[in-house]
């Protein structure tokens, strides 16, 4: 009752002292030698008011033997408490204990949760903390500024939000500082559901990696400081690199809208050609396949691979037509024989000395050597035919006229040129050639050739003296090949630094130097 004998209403009234707390004290936290309480410490951090917030305390029997506690529930209205009783705990076994709370204002709570243990052991205590907290702070454990430009600066900020109507306190401590960054504030407060900046600074004054530490703590129970490394490193060409790419981007956007214009001109075109025709559709043509390609001076089959394919690459000469295309190539043959002979009589009654030029050289160059036996051969048949027909026929055979000494000398110039490009030819096929090619035929020397020395033929001969002298030779051209090329080098180097130290730098000043040289040594004053 009040001072005048009123009843207090509930809410006022102090719940009756349960009994067991008169039978000992509790002061141990944690556990005894009998019972565990997990956790031993119950915390309602960042709650919401009018809303139940609930955690699970557990009591384990620790003993080796079965026991029986009791539960004390908290004094206050705020926290309640619910389990199944279970009597005995077994070894092993656990209570658990709901402990729930529900706020009705901002502020800190504080009660306890009692087990009594009686004569088997000491009695434990679980306090348990309420309390109102910032609960939407997310600090990063490490900020980066990556690579920054001397001369400029970057900025980061790191926010501090709270969503509950309390204000918090916050202070950061330079636990490693660097002149390069600067963090400000270092202290200030968190508006009731606001947000509080922390601006980070970096400003590199050299080309190295700047490194800080900084340690946050904001006033609020049960909050552990956090630490956040702070770096950041500057290179040479920076600024060069940061222009280069913005310009790349800017290209890029201007490629990106030119070919968007191109698109658009290609969709307008396509729009005024709709009222035109049916296209013409062509089906597509495939080109054939070879049926046999030449390797090495050989025809081999592509689309056959069987005996008769086998029989017909095996029984070809590298650089011979095979025997199938035989007939066709001495058709072709013949028919290029009478054209051209028939040229050559046209030539002939016009111009003597050109159709005896172009007799000698004969046929195109181009043909290969097959061609040109045939051909030759061909018409030694024709003279033989002829000088038969002569016998047999009676026939007046005044022979050719003597030719000229301007025809001569001529047919000799027509066959040298003719030898000439042969030559070039071959030149130039074995600069384009990568790879060794062996050659085994006969080489044509004049008969005016005669050796120096006169062969002895003699397998056993073994002339050591002459190969000694040859390695002495070449080593004697070797060494004045280099000691030539030392003595240039060093004469090389001795000009180069008298042009330095006359300042000479481009054809005018070396004139002028090589004048001045000049005249001090026809004057001998050098």
């Amino acid at each position: 009752t009040g001072e005048r004998g009123y009843p207090l209403p509930p809410a006022l009234r102090e719940p009756p002292r349960h009994p067991l707390l008169e039978k000992g004290t509790f002061e141990l936290l944690h556990r005894n030698e009998i019972v565990e309480a997990k956790p031993k410490v119950l915390h309602f951090g960042g709650f919401r008011i009018h809303k139940e917030h609930s955690h699970v305390l557990r009591i384990l029997n620790t003993s080796p033997s079965s026991l029986r506690v009791s539960i004390i529930a908290p004094s206050t209205q705020w926290f309640k408490i619910s389990f199944d009783k279970k009597g005995l705990l077994a070894p092993g076994m656990s209570e658990d204990i709901t402990v729930t709370f529900t706020p009705h204002e901002w502020r800190y709570y504080y009660d306890t949760v009692k087990v009594f243990c009686g004569d088997q052991g000491e009695n434990l205590v679980v306090p348990i903390h309420a309390y109102p907290s910032a609960n939407d702070i997310k600090l990063p454990r490490i900020i980066d500024f990556g690579k920054v430009p001397i001369g400029t600066q970057k900025t980061k900020s790191i926010p501090l939000s709270c969503k509950i109507p309390i204000q918090f306190e916050y202070e950061i401590a330079l636990l490693e500082s660097h002149p390069d960054f600067d963090v400000t504030p270092l202290d200030g407060v968190i508006p009731a559901d606001g947000t509080a900046e922390i601006v980070v600074t970096f400003t590199p004054s050299r080309h190295r990696t700047s490194r800080a530490e900084l340690q946050f703590n904001i006033s609020q129970f049960d909050f552990e400081p956090v630490t956040v490394s702070v770096v950041g490193s500057s290179a040479p060409d920076l600024l060069r690199d940061e222009i280069v790419r913005a310009a790349q981007a800017e290209l890029e956007v201007q490629a990106a809208e030119d070919r968007q214009e191109r698109r658009a001109a290609t969709v307008e075109k396509l729009k005024r050609r709709k009222s035109r025709g049916p296209l013409e559709v062509r089906p597509p043509q495939i080109a054939s396949e070879a049926m046999e390609r030449t390797i090495e001076g050989v025809k081999v089959p592509t689309t056959r691979s069987d005996t008769q394919a086998t029989t017909f690459v095996l029984n070809q000469t590298a650089g011979k037509l095979p025997l199938k295309d035989l007939f066709s190539f001495i058709r072709d043959q013949r028919e290029g024989l009478k054209t051209f002979q028939k040229t050559q009589k046209g030539k002939a009654a016009g111009d003597a000395k050109q159709g005896l030029v172009e007799a000698t050289i004969g046929p195109a160059e181009e043909e290969d050597r097959q061609a040109l036996e045939l051909r030759f051969e061909m018409h030694y048949r024709e003279v033989e035919k002829y000088d038969k027909e002569k016998e047999l026929k009676s026939t007046a055979a005044r022979g050719e006229e003597e030719p000229s000494a301007e025809e001569v000398v001529a047919v000799q110039e027509a066959r040298r040129q003719k030898h000439q490009e042969i030559l070039e030819r071959r030149m130039a096929a074995d600069v384009a050639r990568m790879d060794a090619v062996l050659h085994t035929g006969k080489s044509a020397v004049p008969n005016s050739y005669r050796p120096i020395a006169a062969p002895t033929w003699d397998e056993n001969e073994n002339d050591a003296f002459s190969v000694r002298l040859q390695v002495i030779d070449r080593f004697l051209r070797t060494g004045a090949k280099l000691l030539m090329r030392l003595r240039a080098a060093r004469r090389c180097r001795s000009l180069r630094r008298a042009m330095a130290e006359a300042g000479v730098t481009d054809r005018a000043s070396c004139r002028a130097w090589v004048e001045e040289e000049t005249k001090a040594a026809t004057a001998g004053t050098r």
